[in-house]
Formats: structure tokens, sequence, C-alpha cells
């Protein structure tokens, strides 16, 4: 199943914003379901079976985030792979439209610099989401 990430991006500023949610096991960047805590990130990975696109993910993830699914779009459609046990999960960015953060209920938005309140693999994907949105 595909994961997604969500962020908001500032037009002016270019302040990056990513949506965490509190789960049993700590903070995470992943939706729906969070990452296994023995995930890693793959680049190299080629998958043998067609890749769904991220798009289909735009209506559940709004449903779950409380917004229209006009308020997504697709800002990466892979920003990699994540290898978990028995699976390989792909992960693409969903970005939030507008100048200014929504309030959204069931977790929280986060800067890059509190980055550590997510596990490593998470981490790694925000990076690449980062260099995705505004380059190296």
């Amino acid at each position: 199943m595909m994961r997604v990430m969500v962020v908001h991006l500032h037009a002016l500023s270019a302040r990056l914003h990513f949506w965490v949610m509190d789960r049993e096991g700590g903070a995470s960047a992943c939706m729906p379901r969070p990452l296994s805590p023995l995930s890693s990130l793959h680049t190299d990975h080629q998958p043998d079976t067609a890749v769904p696109h991220a798009a289909q993910m735009i209506k559940p993830t709004a449903e779950l985030l409380g917004l229209n699914s006009e308020q997504l779009e697709v800002a990466s459609p892979l920003l990699g792979w994540v290898e978990e046990p028995g699976r390989w999960t792909p992960v693409a960015l969903l970005r939030i439209a507008g100048d200014d953060l929504p309030p959204l209920e069931g977790g929280r938005f986060i800067t890059l610099l509190e980055l550590l309140q997510v596990p490593l693999t998470e981490r790694l994907l925000m990076r690449a989401a980062y260099e995705a949105l505004l380059g190296d």
C-alpha cells in the first residue's frame, strides 16, 4: 500500500511544514498509517509491477485530514521506496494548497528543526521532500 507525506509550503516565505500524527509508537509523518520500525529507504529499487499514481491518495488523505480534495495536490509522485518486512512501499508527497496553514485535527505541523520527533526513515523521506520542493 502506498504511503504519503503531507506538507505545506508557503509561496512567499518558502517556509516548509510537515504534517505529523501522534500515534501509539510516536509521531509519524506517513499516512494513512506509519511505516514499520524496521523500514529503510531505498532510491534505487526497481519494482516488478506498475507503481500506483499518488493522485489516488488525494481523496482518502483529504478525508483523513478534514480537507477538500481540491486543497491537496501531488508534489512528488515518488519520494522513494521503503523496504518493510516482507514488502516494498512507495512513498509520495502531497502538498496542501494555499498560503495559510489549515486548522487540522488529529496531528500537528512541524518544521525542519523538529524532525527528530519522527523515525529515521521518515526523516530521510522529509529530506527528499525538501529537495523535491526547494532543490538541493
